[in-house]
């Protein structure tokens, strides 16, 4: 933009914010003082017109509560026009002479500094107009210059009458710039003290940068002017060690054609490391420069925005912010309007903008940059002030740094894909701390180290190889800072020697840092007592990520070893390989068909759940489960590993069938032998249910591996503390993948039955079922469905006392699961007899539950459906009366005689509501039953056999109790549960039944005399055949 070289900050007047009109002008010392002396009072006139009584009537409310800031500005806007409109009066050639004594003044001061301001621009003019106009006629491009510009371009700035548009300006321009600021630094010379300037200024923006300075930079100095902050960039870069190209960019072709000359001159103090180049060309309109989006690392802008109007600064952030690539820098250096309002008079700051030394300088003055680099879209990361020895407040200083960067389009999807070691820095340090033999670091240093990342907000999952090591590892890793025994168990200090160790056992934790960019490994203990590893992992560009190892005192978090670092670079973006093809591989390899490694799997799965009863009670009572208590399940997954162990080995066993065929279409008596054997399916899914969440993830399981099978978790997502404990204890049981946990909700799913795998189970409700059947079809998945349904009980007429037995039954099944279990009783059919009496006793025992009638829901959500359920009834249906509840409970009521119709009748409950509806007989309750959609369980209590009968041939339904509950259908691992209809189908849960449901019965024929019968199709092989010679 506007050349800057030549912006002179007056020095600072110690003046009240609002001078009083008795106030002694201050003494005027020096040519440059001397210059500025004879200028208007304007705090006096400012002080008569504030002081007026319309404007005290009207605003001076307003002005009093004004900051003093914001009051200078005012004073300034106001008394502007009135100083144009002065030096307008003035005689024509007032003005010019007024610039020519400023100038004159700057140039004899910075003679006296030891800046040969004369002599060097005098050396620049000797090369000759016609030189110079030659050389910018080849540098001038076809630029369209904006109105604010061409203003200062034609006409004056920096008491230049001719402003940017002419060579003495730009002569000028490299002295100019170093008297500006050497009181910055003034204990050194002028060049000294403007390299220490930029040099300070350089650092705080390269610092952000990061690792994006290892690799070629592009950059860009805005408003170059003659070229001295590109100069200072460029040699920035190159101290820095990073290579590339800093493009100064100006709308002088003045200026440009200056700093062109001056790199040939200066050529020899750069290593060529970083190209430097000048362009003529307007900032505000970079496509036309060749910047395309996203295309610089950083860009500079050094005083540039105090010559420009509010709006075109503005402007000029958004430019910069289009051209910076993600993760790129905008270095920001100018004059800071604290200091300026601060300590300067306000007839100062007026005749600074009518003389045009600075046309726009009070917009300027009411720019808020940091608020500008947001709006564009930019992160403030720095904002301060250099030589904070000099000036310990933004206040006391004239210039003002600011940095900002360009926020990466860095995700949780950035993460996935494959990445590959880059380089490594201080991983001496680290190998040492771990105890590596110095003649093996180097090679451990290169070792080759490949990494697979998916990442999802609570987790990620890690394909880790490190093929020098023969380290191949997969896992899954919970950024939620607890701690969880560690996938890496071998003490890494021995790897790289011939030293026989035992693996130890490591904890390590995990958490995000800054998401979804920065995560933190804690590996505690991890080299020695008391001394932790952190492993930071950390995307630095959407390529790139950065390692950052430190060894940590464990009490005091103090670093026992500087950090180390790893930088990784990306090979590709396809996520790790799927779960169920990692399965798929392990399951080819034939090892889960052996009994042996069938009994070692099941004896793990029972003791999950055997060594962790009070965890995993805590994490359902933690998800509002219904008994959240994992001890009578507990017992129930014991029973079945003994089950399934003295068991195993007759199920497997190939069964031989009794041959059909006649004796006379067979080739003979010894024609063969069948036999049918049960073979495993291969990659099971257990997608379980959020009632019972641990107890339907390990039934399922045992049966799985009981018919060899490996298997896949999705635990309900409803009931996120079990789900999570869930994924951790199957990872520390079977550390070797055979089963894995996989989190999520429908996404997951559907993503793992297009894996596909091999047999699906499936426990929940029938719509969610329908959904997962459509997508399972598409690969003619098989499928074990138990989906529960709307389960009827009948109660028949029997004794008071019987009666008063079912009711207890009933209520206390309902109460103890709060309705949220597939077996529950979701409607009672009482016969007409006994009818009235047997309400009375149900209601009894709701009332006896007292503050235990509020059964809690799940989540808000299910306690607001189950009570959707009862819209539409009158009130009075409801024994007892419904009460009020906390929302995510539901009250156990009983709902008489409800329309047949209504939704809670043609709807599964789940909940702790209970319709009660009078039949005439068992014959109508069992053709009342029979004619809607069949239900998992149905329950028939009845002292008449002939009831039992009816139930049993006139009505369907996946099971069937009579005068017991769902507890004791739960009791025999040789009998099967499974649904039929739309209560599911498969015998998915437990014992042989699932065994074979499991299982594929593969039917196999052994010839043994193949004699030419009908069914043979080409005569066996002569004997020897195949045999070498």
């Amino acid at each position: 933009m506007g050349q800057r070289n030549c912006v002179i900050s007056r020095p600072p007047v110690d003046a009240p914010l609002t001078a009083s009109p008795t106030q002694a002008p201050r003494q005027a010392q020096g040519q440059v003082q001397q210059a500025f002396a004879n200028q208007a009072d304007w705090e006096s006139v400012w002080l008569g017109l504030s002081q007026h009584p319309i404007v005290q009537d009207s605003y001076g409310e307003l002005l009093g509560s004004m900051t003093p800031e914001a009051a200078k500005v005012l004073q300034v806007r106001t008394m502007l026009p009135m100083a144009k409109h002065s030096w307008a009066a003035k005689p024509a050639g007032a003005l010019p002479a007024k610039r020519a004594g400023i100038l004159a003044g700057y140039r004899g001061f910075a003679q006296k500094k030891g800046i040969e301001w004369q002599a060097d621009a005098a050396k620049l003019e000797a090369r000759g107009d016609a030189v110079w106009e030659a050389e910018r006629g080849s540098v001038r491009r076809n630029v369209h210059m904006p109105e604010y510009y061409l203003a200062c371009y034609d006409g004056p700035i920096h008491s230049y009458n001719k402003g940017n548009g002419e060579w003495m300006a730009a002569f000028d321009a490299p002295s100019a710039y170093l008297l500006v600021h050497l009181h910055h630094y003034p204990d050194v010379s002028p060049q000294a003290a403007f390299d220490a300037l930029h040099e300070e200024f350089d650092k705080l923006a390269l610092a952000h940068l990061g690792s994006i300075t290892a690799r070629p930079l592009r950059c860009l100095d805005m408003g170059c002017g003659v070229g001295t902050s590109t100069f200072s960039t460029a040699r920035s870069l190159e101290r820095a060690g990073s290579q590339g190209k800093v493009t100064g960019l100006d709308l002088s072709d003045y200026f440009v054609t200056v700093a062109k000359q001056i790199q040939k001159e200066r050529k020899s103090e750069f290593s060529g490391a970083i190209d430097i180049e000048f362009l003529h060309g307007d900032a505000l309109d970079l496509k036309t420069c060749g910047f395309e989006d996203g295309s610089l690392d950083l860009v500079v802008i050094s005083e540039v925005t105090h010559e420009m109007p509010k709006a075109v600064s503005e402007a000029l952030f958004r430019e910069a912010a289009r051209v910076l690539a993600p993760g790129g820098v905008l270095g920001y250096l100018d004059l800071n309007p604290a200091q300026i309002l601060k300590d300067n008079p306000v007839g100062a700051l007026v005749d600074r903008v009518a003389t045009s030394n600075e046309p726009y300088f009070d917009q300027y003055l009411e720019l808020d940059v940091a608020a500008a680099m947001r709006a564009a879209g930019l992160e403030v990361v720095e904002n301060t002030w250099p030589h904070h020895a000099k000036y310990p407040t933004l206040e006391s200083c004239s210039l003002r740094f600011l940095v900002a960067k360009k926020p990466m389009d860095l995700g949780l999807s950035t993460w996935t894909g494959s990445w590959t070691l880059d380089r490594r820095e201080n991983w001496g340090a680290y190998l040492e701390a771990l105890g590596v033999p110095e003649a093996a670091r180097e090679e451990a240093t290169k070792s080759p180290d490949f990494h697979e990342y998916q990442v999802t907000e609570n987790s990620f999952f890690m394909d880790h190889r490190i093929p020098a090591k023969s380290v191949h590892m997969r896992y899954t890793a919970f950024l939620d800072n607890v701690w969880e025994v560690a996938a890496y168990q071998k003490p890494t200090a021995k790897e790289f020697s011939d030293e026989h160790t035992e693996a130890k056992q490591t904890m390590w934790r995990h958490r995000w840092v800054k998401f979804p960019t920065t995560m933190e490994t804690i590996l505690g203990e991890f080299i020695g007592p008391g001394k932790d590893v952190s492993l930071m992992r950390e995307l630095t560009g959407p390529d790139e990520m950065k390692m950052t190892v430190t060894v940590m005192d464990k009490e005091t978090g103090k670093e026992l070893v500087a950090p180390c670092y790893t930088w990784m670079k990306r090979t590709g973006h396809q996520p790790p390989k799927n779960v169920v093809l990692e399965l798929r591989e392990r399951f080819a390899t034939g090892e889960s068909k052996s009994l042996e490694w069938r009994i070692a799997a099941i004896k793990k799965a029972g003791a999950l759940i055997a060594e962790n009863v009070e965890a995993l009670s805590a994490a359902q009572a933690q998800d509002h489960v219904s008994p959240s208590n994992m001890f009578g399940a507990s017992l129930m997954v014991q029973g079945a590993v003994a089950f399934y162990l003295s068991s195993l080995p007759s199920w497997m066993a190939a069964s031989t069938p009794a041959e059909t065929v006649p004796p006379f279409m067979q080739a003979g008596p010894q024609e063969g032998e069948w036999e049918v054997l049960p073979e495993p399916k291969g990659v099971g899914l257990v997608i379980a249910p959020w009632n019972a969440p641990a107890l339907l993830c390990v039934l399922p399981l045992m049966g799985m591996l009981a018919a060899g099978n490996l298997c896949v978790i999705k635990p309900s997502e409803a009931a996120p503390a079990s789900s999570r404990l869930m994924a951790r204890l199957i990872a520390k049981y079977f550390p070797d993948r055979s089963v894995v946990v996989v989190e999520g909700g429908r996404e997951v799913v559907e993503d793992l039955i297009d894996s596909p795998v091999d047999h699906i189970l499936f426990t929940g409700g029938g719509e969610i079922a329908k959904k997962i059947s459509a997508l399972a079809a598409r690969h003619l998945t098989p499928m074990s469905l138990e989906l529960g349904g709307k389960n009827p009980c009948f109660v028949d007429v029997a004794e008071p006392e019987q009666l008063a037995l079912y009711a207890a039954e009933i209520i206390g099944t309902k109460s103890y699961f709060g309705g949220q279990f597939c077996q529950a009783m979701d409607y009672c059919l009482v016969h007409e007899q006994v009818f009235d009496e047997f309400v009375l006793l149900l209601e009894e025992k709701v009332k006896a539950l007292e503050d235990k009638r509020a059964c809690q829901m799940i989540n808000v959500g299910h306690a607001k459906r189950v009570k959707s359920l009862m819209s539409g009834l009158d009130s009075s249906l409801a024994r007892p009366a419904l009460e009020e509840v906390e929302e995510d409970c539901v009250p156990l009521t009983l709902l008489i005689n409800p329309p047949h119709d209504s939704q809670i009748m043609q709807h599964e409950i789940f909940g702790p509501l209970l319709p009660i509806v009078r039949v005439s007989s068992a014959a109508e309750a069992a053709a009342f039953v029979q004619g809607r959609p069949k239900p998992l369980a149905a329950y028939c209590y009845s002292p008449n056999p002939d009831a039992w009968s009816l139930f049993r041939n006139k009505s369907s339904s996946g099971n069937l109790a009579v005068n017991c509950g769902p507890q004791r259908m739960q009791s025999n691992l040789n009998v099967g549960f499974g649904g039929v209809g739309e209560s599911g189908y498969g015998y998915s849960i437990w014992g042989k039944a699932a065994f074979d449901d499991y299982s594929h019965k593969k039917a196999i024929f052994k010839g043994k005399n193949f004699a030419g019968s009908v069914w043979g199709a080409c005569p066996p092989p002569p004997k020897g055949a195949g045999k070498g010679k």
